[in-house]
């Protein structure tokens, strides 16, 4: 004869330790998918900075040769000018450095992200740049 007491506490024993595993592989599971979503959003979030990042360099690289187009084309232009490009704006403003040169700073703005350029010129025909660099 099969002693009950003992084969209860067995079975309990048992439905214990699968209860038991059931919720470690759970807990387990429901960590990795966190970790997995917080860092597919963290890269999400990453891409889009780098996008408005490149987007914003290239609307000042746009602005920079208006610019440089604005001088050649007159050669006394001094001042600041505003351009929109797609909802994004940037300004540049030439000032005079004396005889042929002059110097443009420029800035542009794409989502929240600023970008900056500084350019001189040396002589005007041909039209010379002397330095260009991001600031």
């Amino acid at each position: 004869m099969i002693n009950t007491k003992k084969y209860n506490n067995f079975i309990n024993k048992k439905g214990f330790s699968t209860l038991f595993i059931v919720i470690i592989i759970g807990t387990v599971a429901l960590s990795l998918a966190l970790t997995l979503s917080t860092s597919s959003l963290w890269s999400i979030k990453g891409s889009t900075d780098t996008k408005n990042a490149n987007k914003a360099k290239s609307l000042t690289m746009a602005c920079a040769e208006v610019a440089l187009e604005t001088i050649r084309e007159n050669n006394n232009y001094t001042g600041t000018d505003n351009i929109t490009l797609d909802g994004d704006s940037c300004n540049y403003n030439i000032i005079n450095t004396g005889g042929g040169t002059r110097s443009i700073v420029i800035s542009g703005e794409s989502a929240g992200v600023i970008r900056k350029l500084n350019i001189n010129t040396s002589s005007f025909n041909p039209l010379v740049i002397s330095s260009w660099q991001e600031i």
